[in-house]
């Protein structure tokens, strides 16, 4: 079934811009949709819905930093055919509007990963984010971890971030950024006590945009931060795993609470519905 699973992801990442249903996507695959959804949730991490969600809005955050598109004609590009349902929903889910996701100081910070596209800030910009970010209210704990870097990438730039989602939108809940070289012990401070997700982005030092050269990892499984209570990850980094969602969340203006995620997965008539397990 992992073969199904793969290929699922390229159908999903080929017509993402169309209104492809589960349905179709289970078609495509030869697999019953309650059984596709099942096999594509335990294998991805997400419901098929889920993930369509996240390449269509990498896809929109793409095109927002990277061309003059005009919003309108980013959202037809995407899958949907209202400007003020996509504006509204991409606001609540990243925390600023499109217009505003594309501004200079915004794009300047934003982080992503994907195996086509990818973007670090500066580690200076990145520590010094970190230094103005605003502790959130309640309680709140630390995450400890180990980031093993193979050996042969030598020295790279850090981002370990604390998100309530596997595939995030907004900005993270906490998060810190460093050199690393080989295996590198870290702390993430100020988490909000809960269930999280933790994932972490480095390029090597002077890499630029190269987005052959990102290294991601990330935790399969929530992790639960509590006051006094010892959390410890330890993360494999390397090259993209095929069948993850990419990530594209900015540091600019990180707020002390992100906003909560929502499913933008309605598109022209039906949509791939993201609630199917």
């Amino acid at each position: 079934m992992e073969r199904a699973v793969r290929e699922a992801v390229t159908f999903i990442r080929s017509r993402y811009h169309d209104p492809i249903t589960l349905s179709d996507v289970a078609a495509e695959v030869f697999v019953s949709p309650y059984h596709f959804s099942r096999i594509f949730s335990r294998s991805v991490g997400l419901t098929p819905g889920r993930y369509l969600t996240a390449v269509r809005l990498f896809a929109a955050k793409r095109m927002l930093l990277t061309t003059d598109l005009t919003v309108s004609d980013i959202v037809c590009s995407v899958g949907y055919n209202s400007v003020g349902t996509f504006t509204s929903r991409f606001t609540r889910a990243v925390g600023m509007s499109p217009t505003q996701y594309r501004t200079p100081d915004v794009a300047r910070m934003v982080v992503a990963a994907s195996d086509d596209f990818a973007r670090l800030p500066g580690l200076g910009e990145m520590i010094e984010a970190r230094r103005h970010r605003r502790t959130p209210p309640g309680d709140s704990g630390t995450l400890s971890g180990s980031l093993n870097v193979p050996l042969s990438v030598g020295a790279v730039d850090a981002f370990v971030a604390v998100f309530g989602d596997a595939a995030p939108q907004g900005a993270p809940l906490a998060f810190e950024a460093f050199s690393a070289h080989g295996r590198t012990d870290f702390e993430v401070t100020g988490v909000p006590r809960g269930s999280h997700h933790v994932i972490a982005v480095a390029m090597p030092c002077g890499a630029g945009t190269e987005a052959a050269r990102v290294l991601t990892a990330g935790t399969r499984r929530h992790v639960t931060v509590e006051p006094g209570l010892d959390t410890y990850v330890s993360l494999m980094m390397g090259p993209a795993e095929e069948t993850a969602p990419p990530i594209a969340v900015t540091l600019a203006g990180t707020p002390g609470t992100p906003v909560s995620e929502v499913d933008l997965t309605q598109t022209r008539g039906r949509s791939l519905q993201p609630a199917v397990v």
